[in-house]
């Protein structure tokens, strides 16, 4: 039975939300992600997804939300917010270049229609973006190779110029290096610079949607587990004012789980409860807190994965 493994976006509490629930899955569901046979990775979903399919381990991701891996500094604490923040406007002047800049590509991000490509002397005049991922591009640079993996992986960004997702992968056009593609499905419209390749110009994948569920239900899976940090678990909702502001991805999510259930496929999905909800808050991009917000990842996945239902699909995943 073929698997896959959705990985969803949520920022830097996403990532830490990954890594509890990932290291929960195999600690006490015996699934090891990069068993999966395919991987399909949104925004902080791609960069768990890139890492995993390139060698690192649950046990990482883990150990770097806690801030004591051996050898990975973790995004923790008011000091990591130089790395995830750094300023690209040096004046007022610049404040207001990319203001415009980048309500366009917010623009773009949310109204996905074709449209001509701009002129190279309007993209240099207002360029899209308040900051640079500075801590991302060197760590992507030094722990991750432009060479794509063997395993299957597809990394989901939107072409802001064709209104259109772009999956991106090792036997996909366009070509494109792996950091290039977990850069560009990483580019949060109007905080980050989009990533251009060629004609294209690439955003976070989550303005399509958050999971890209329906990726993995083209390619055949049969069974899919979603992690999505960016919805909530149906079973124990937060309040109306958490659902309201999780409304989009939790309504995508419900349409993409719905279509792969008819069409046969067993969908399992990892998302906070109502207390984790409250954990996270509305800063998906805060680096303080991200131990906690692991370690809940990790209590609440440890109770689901012993559910009969997961257990029972779970068990069949294994046997595959």
């Amino acid at each position: 039975m073929k698997t896959g493994l959705v990985l969803g976006a949520g920022g830097l509490v996403g990532l830490a939300y990954h890594a509890g629930a990932l290291r929960a899955l195999e600690v006490e569901g015996g699934i090891v992600p990069d068993d999966a046979d395919l991987m399909v990775g949104t925004s902080a979903g791609s960069v768990i997804a890139a890492y995993l399919r390139t060698g690192r381990s649950t046990e990482d991701f883990w150990l770097l939300a806690l801030g004591t891996h051996p050898k990975m500094t973790a995004l923790v604490g008011p000091e990591a917010v130089g790395g995830v923040f750094s300023p690209l406007a040096a004046s007022p002047v610049d404040v207001l270049r990319r203001g415009i800049g980048s309500a366009y590509v917010l623009a773009r991000s949310v109204v996905r229609v074709p449209v001509p490509p701009l002129p190279n002397l309007l993209t240099r005049a207002f360029p899209g973006g308040f900051f640079a991922p500075a801590e991302g591009r060197r760590r992507f640079a030094d722990e991750l190779p432009e060479e794509w993996p063997e395993k299957d992986l597809n990394i989901c960004a939107v072409n802001i110029t064709t209104g259109r997702r772009v999956v991106l992968g090792r036997r996909k056009e366009p070509a494109i290096d792996l950091r290039q593609a977990v850069l560009a499905s990483a580019a949060i419209p109007g905080l980050y610079p989009p990533v251009r390749i060629g004609p294209m110009t690439l955003v976070d994948g989550g303005a399509h949607s958050t999971t890209n569920l329906d990726i993995a239900v083209s390619a055949g899976c049969r069974a899919i587990i979603g992690v999505v940090p960016m919805a909530y678990d149906t079973a124990d909702a937060p309040s109306r004012c958490h659902q309201l502001v999780r409304r989009i991805p939790a309504r995508m999510l419900g349409r993409e789980v719905a279509a792969a259930r008819r069409a046969g496929v067993e969908v399992l999905l990892l998302r906070p409860s109502a207390d984790e909800v409250r954990l996270h808050g509305t800063n998906m991009m805060r680096t303080e807190g991200l131990d906690d917000v692991a370690r809940a990842a990790y209590e609440s996945t440890a109770r689901t994965v012993a559910t009969p239902r997961f257990q029972r699909v779970l068990a069949d995943c294994a046997a595959a």
